[in-house]
């Protein structure tokens, strides 16, 4: 009985790619061309996929892909009754099909397919939809039909299989969906007016469809139109369907608002919000875009558009960075506008922050006399550290932490922010008094003629396992209009070295392009992370993993190989990268991450 049911569901789940002999005589169109003008009018979002056999046939024969199968963690998996069942279902869907999983992709999967979502019709909650698939071989249908036709029977009254009016099959379903297959041609969906559109679009040698439609026209412009996967949401037929904008005037994340808010105020008001993903041999890059021009923001939105010729978000390069994040916004005129922004329920936490700043902050207002004195960049970095200042190593090893700030009144927020340091110093001390470790003691020394503050330990820490208090030895400094403050002095050096190069504060790190601000654009955040700097940190902290891996019941054995594998699998990959660039016409978000 439950054999007999695995075979009805896997023989419908065949229907989606199966047919009879081609009846179109037309060949398909090259990978380039999108289905946008074969799908109906009308759409909320598409989304489209093409090139996928290359790419299929590139995850199949990575190293990275046999690595994680040759991993204790895959091995492990194995053992649990879901991936049991789902390897046995993959045995009989390859045997029934005669060919493996991969092949089949590859062959019915690998050239395009498209689906369009439409407003629900005849009253329905749920959105309609339509999935195109374009088969660049379309006698594999044929094949593929000769093998599994024997199991519709089996499927009973669930499906009905007809001719089609025009030529090619129609497969019905008991559950409404509409199953049509013409040629190298895929049609499925759930509603009859939607289907013959886009069969008519299917017989028209330049289709109609979408690619006129405004979204997906400027999207095209300045997205270009040829990805392996391409996404597009209609923004101007979302917000009818909604019957006010889809996207809040006010959002309910303060740290959402201060990162994206201004991206979110331009989307609210695009025609269209639009993602494409490109794959290369080693890397993966995705962009989401939307269009219009920040500069005609209202007054509360001005604080996300910076002035030409501004610092763009950069990071200044520090040997094995570890992560880095950066920055640019009008902080003040941001926090000035936090009621128009934000929602009303998120304002007593401003208080209450503000209420905390008086610790160290006394008589001082954040908003009207703090924030003014910053500039307009904020970076925080990470990265390894030596551990010189001590006679041994913490038993848990964390790297070195900086915060870099823009002045935009430098000798007057130098001052404040020393002071705001000192109070860290103290506070710190009277922690340690309480917690019987060693207290630091306010120093100071002259680097390359900048004047370094710091915090030295009373009595220098030895030990092979010292606490994890003893990775600290804060420091700070001030460098033209930037303001350091590190929790190592060599951490603190190595910024003075790069700010004073005269250039270094607009310069990115090696993985980067280069260019704080782009020709057509302007970065205003940028954020960088070092898989393989990870697996260092991990590494050096292995004996602690370890350690907790024991406590959780593995073996000895079973811990190390687990550790391995991921740091094998951190090696593998190069740094990625998050990037916020602002032109004139859009606002552009991208994410990279290569492999070796």
């Amino acid at each position: 009985m439950r054999t007999t049911r695995s075979i009805h569901w896997l023989s419908l789940c065949l229907l989606l790619v199966l047919g009879l002999q081609p009846v179109w005589a037309n060949e398909p169109a090259t990978n380039g061309d999108s289905l946008l003008p074969r799908l109906p009018q009308g759409a909320l979002a598409t989304i489209e996929v093409a090139k996928l056999a290359p790419l299929i046939e590139r995850i199949e024969t990575c190293d990275l892909l046999n690595m994680i199968l040759d991993s204790p963690q895959w091995k492990d998996a194995q053992k649990q009754d879901n991936v049991k069942k789902a390897l046995a279902g993959k045995a009989i869907a390859e045997g029934q099909l005669g060919m493996n999983l991969w092949q089949f992709a590859k062959t019915f999967f690998g050239d395009r397919m498209i689906v369009g979502v439409y407003a629900p019709s005849n009253g329905g909650q749920q959105p309609d939809g339509v999935l195109i698939v374009r088969v660049k071989d379309a006698a594999a249908i044929d094949q593929l039909w000769q093998r599994v036709s024997p199991l519709l029977p089996l499927a009973g009254d669930k499906v009905k299989v007809s001719d089609q009016e025009g030529g090619g099959r129609l497969i019905t379903l008991n559950d409404g969906h509409l199953l049509v297959i013409r040629d190298h041609w895929i049609v499925l969906t759930k509603v009859k007016t939607l289907l013959d559109q886009t069969l008519q679009n299917l017989a028209t040698p330049t289709g109609g469809g979408l690619t006129e439609v405004a979204a997906w026209k400027q999207m095209a412009a300045q997205l270009g139109s040829d990805h392996e996967v391409q996404f597009c949401l209609n923004m101007d037929e979302l917000n009818k369907l909604a019957g006010h904008r889809l996207i809040p005037s006010k959002l309910d994340n303060g740290v959402l608002s201060l990162l994206l808010g201004g991206y979110m105020e331009l989307a609210a008001k695009s025609p269209y919000v639009g993602s494409v993903i490109d794959i290369g041999s080693n890397q993966i890059a995705w962009r989401t875009c939307v269009a219009g021009d920040p500069q005609q923001f209202d007054q509360a939105h001005k604080p996300f558009v910076l002035d030409a010729g501004a610092p763009g978000a950069a990071l200044p390069p520090v040997n094995g960075l570890l992560h880095g994040f950066s920055l640019t916004r009008d902080f003040a005129g941001w926090y000035r506008n936090r009621e128009t922004l934000l929602e009303a329920k998120l304002m007593p936490g401003f208080d209450k922050f503000e209420t905390g700043l008086a610790t160290f902050l006394p008589g001082r207002d954040f908003g009207e006399e703090v924030l003014p004195l910053l500039g307009q960049r904020l970076t925080i970095m990470s990265a390894p550290q030596n551990y010189a200042h001590l006679k041994g190593k913490p038993g848990v090893q964390l790297p070195g932490f900086a915060l870099v700030l823009d002045l935009a009144k430098p000798a007057e927020a130098n001052d404040l922010l020393s002071l705001v340091f000192q109070t860290v110093i103290g506070i710190s001390n009277l922690q340690a008094m309480q917690e019987g470790r060693q207290p630091f003691v306010m120093s100071s020394e002259t680097y390359k003629n900048t004047q370094i503050s710091f915090a030295r330990y009373l009595k220098q820490p030895e030990g092979a396992n010292l606490p994890i208090s003893a990775n600290f030895q804060p420091a700070s400094a001030r460098v033209g209009d930037r303001f350091i403050m590190t929790t190592n002095v060599e951490m603190c050096r190595q910024l003075i070295d790069t700010l004073q190069g005269g250039a270094a504060g607009q310069t990115a790190t090696p993985s980067d392009d280069g260019n704080a601000i782009r020709a057509a654009g302007a970065r205003d955040l940028y954020l960088n992370l070092s898989p393989s700097i990870a697996a260092d940190m991990l590494e050096a902290n292995a004996a602690v993993l370890h350690a907790q891996s024991l406590q959780q019941g593995k073996s000895t054995e079973q811990a190390t190989n687990e550790l391995n594998a991921l740091l094998k699998l951190l090696r593998q990959l190069t740094p990625l990268s998050f990037k916020s660039t602002r032109h004139t016409d859009r606002w552009e978000l991208e994410f990279q991450l290569g492999w070796k």
